[in-house]
């Protein structure tokens, strides 16, 4: 079984880079670590002009959390695709 990390904050150069050096250092084993972004969302601090909804920002977060073996290890992702660092 793949364990996994979930790092989450207001910070996101922060909590990538935290996700980053954990990542490194946990290569090799079992436990993958990512940075999840949400994306822009239409909750209290995004507002009604944001494009997503809430459910939709929620999608990154969980298919981090069902990765398998094979996911990806170190990266910042939204909706599955890898970010620039």
């Amino acid at each position: 079984m793949t364990k996994i990390a979930l790092i989450t904050g207001a910070n996101k150069g922060i909590g990538f880079e935290t996700a980053r050096q954990l990542a490194y250092e946990l290569r090799g084993t079992k436990i993958k670590v990512n940075a999840a972004h949400p994306g822009y969302v239409k909750t209290d601090r995004g507002g009604p002009d944001a494009p997503m909804e809430i459910v939709d920002g929620a999608k990154t977060s969980v298919a981090l959390a069902l990765i398998d073996a094979k996911g990806p290890n170190g990266a910042y992702i939204h909706m599955g695709e890898p970010l620039p660092r």
